[in-house]
């Protein structure tokens, strides 16, 4: 019945990743307005004491992280638009058990199942927006995505600013329950819009799949389109190579050989989580409680400042889709984690002085640490599991991915409000340290470039082997090579070899949003 095509139908299908991200950052910023406050939330959930307030936050990750285990069971059987869908219907009954909750234990069980449905959207939606992208807008699109993941934390934050003005219980039942609007949304889009090509192909539906790249290939677009053809037998040519060992057996996992897998989720696990361990959750889901225990701000000031931040946040986070259209993942996550460093080291400088004039400059820092944040460690980490890993692990790879996240956030939820009151400044350096000590030397050893590479052609990369290989050294640099060659040599019909290994060349398309990198055109 809908038959979008070319950049109508990419754009729709960014549309609903987009939706569904910004759906996932309503839900991590809601609570941070209304937790840590003498309001109708305190005085319906009993006045919660730190501890209680990291648990009614925290039980949410707990939750994703069931939801991104189910992904990665079940995620390759029901593909990528059922696992959207079902994952978003879950979200809509816990979304209603919270708007409804009349006490703690309703309250966290609408947490653990909204997180639940959460996680499995954030385990879909980088690989369904990755696998109907080219290598060129790949980057690009997802950074959209999590464009509007600020988006939504943004609305949410100011509408918690709003509804502090008033008293009763729709001070914080309408915010929770503005989530669904989302939803509703997200849910009709899901339907309409087709399954990823390289799934179908995986599952041989060969000429359903052929038909859905022909629809993002362009108008008009027949099935023995030779820029269909070529895409589809690249597809199927990886799948055969990924298949030649048999049906999938979960000790596949923990291969090395050519394909690397153990190392590839290991990649997947920690690029997701350095993305919480760097001190974001503080500030996405506590920014109005760090504005007033430690910058000294009254609670009024607070919501106000953290809408006024959250919006700075957001329009950083549009520049940062340009960024990622020009710059390597790697340069992009140094330069944020060292911003990171800086604005979280001058942070506990100004909290421990705990004057006036610091309290001003603590919230410099905290506009600077989200700029910095945006610019790398927002995007990539839900770019990178789905770029490393074979289409055969990509639904797997991206759930440990997801996993990785959620326990790590998890983690530093719960202990955040404990953390503050008890050793005040000592939690930003904490995160310093951290980046400093863990993230920047772990991503520069063993975290490769993928920036304007075909899904197919990262598979290179692991080539060498070693825990570093296609990282630094000779491998990383004839890695480096090949993209040159891709993006300059443009000669239709030719392959290219380094190291051993076949590489298709590459010709800019003229047509329309799906044919840049990933085929050749006549």
């Amino acid at each position: 019945m809908f038959d979008f095509r070319g950049k109508v139908l990419v754009a729709l299908i960014t549309l609903t990743c987009s939706i569904g991200f910004m759906l996932f950052g309503y839900d991590q910023g809601v609570l941070s307005g209304l937790i840590g406050a003498d309001n109708q939330f305190g005085t319906d959930f009993n006045h919660p004491d730190p501890t209680t307030q990291g648990l009614i936050v925290s039980v949410y990750q707990l939750g994703n992280v069931g939801g991104s285990i189910v992904i990665f069971l079940i995620g390759d059987k029901l593909g990528r638009k059922k696992s959207l869908l079902y994952s978003t219907i879950v979200m809509l009954i816990g979304a209603i058990l919270q708007t409804a909750a009349i006490n703690r234990g309703m309250m966290y069980a609408g947490r653990v199942i909204t997180g639940f449905g959460n996680g499995g959207n954030t385990s879909t939606i980088p690989v369904w927006q990755s696998e109907t992208s080219t290598a060129k807008d790949r980057g690009k699109l997802v950074a959209i995505d999590t464009c509007l993941v600020i988006f939504g934390i943004l609305i949410a934050y100011w509408m918690d600013y709003g509804f502090a003005q008033i008293s009763g219980p729709a001070q914080w039942r309408f915010p929770i329950g503005f989530q669904m609007v989302f939803m509703a949304i997200l849910i009709p889009l899901i339907l309409i819009l087709p399954e990823s090509p390289r799934w179908l192909h995986e599952q041989g539906r060969h000429e359903e799949a052929n038909n859905v790249i022909a629809r993002l290939v362009g108008k008009a677009v027949a099935l023995d389109d030779d820029r269909v053809l070529e895409l589809a037998k690249e597809i199927n040519d990886a799948i055969e190579l990924e298949h030649a060992d048999g049906p999938f057996h979960y000790r596949e996992l923990f291969a090395g050989g050519k394909l690397q897998n153990f190392r590839r989720m290991v990649l997947c696990f920690c690029v997701d989580a350095f993305q919480q361990l760097g001190g974001i959750c503080v500030i996405t889901y506590y920014l109005p409680t760090i504005l007033e225990s430690s910058a000294g701000l009254s609670r009024h000031m607070s919501l106000l400042m953290a809408g006024i931040i959250t919006t700075e946040y957001f329009l950083s986070s549009v520049f940062q889709i340009w960024l990622t259209d020009k710059f390597n993942r790697r340069t992009l996550l140094f330069v944020s984690s060292w911003g990171e460093i800086i604005t979280m080291a001058v942070l506990a400088i100004t909290v421990h002085d705990g004057g006036r004039p610091a309290a001003w400059v603590a919230v410099v820092m905290v506009f600077l640490y989200n700029t910095f944040y945006s610019w790398g460690w927002l995007t990539v980490p839900f770019l990178y599991p789905a770029e490393i890993t074979t289409l055969r692990l990509r639904a797997r790879g991206a759930a440990i991915a997801s996993v990785g996240a959620w326990l790590t956030e998890f983690m530093v939820v719960q202990i955040t409000p404990i953390a503050v009151a008890n050793i005040g400044y000592k939690t930003y350096v904490l995160f310093c340290v951290l980046n400093l000590g863990i993230i920047v030397p772990v991503t520069y050893f063993f975290f490769p470039e993928t920036a304007n590479m075909r899904l197919e052609d990262i598979d290179h990369i692991f080539e060498g082997g070693g825990i570093t290989g296609g990282v630094i050294g000779k491998n990383g640099l004839l890695n480096d090579r090949r993209k040159d060659i891709e993006r300059e040599n443009h000669l239709p019909n030719e392959s290219v070899k380094t190291s051993g290994s076949p590489i298709s060349s590459s010709v800019g398309g003229k047509n329309d949003s799906f044919d840049h990198v990933e085929a050749k055109t006549g």
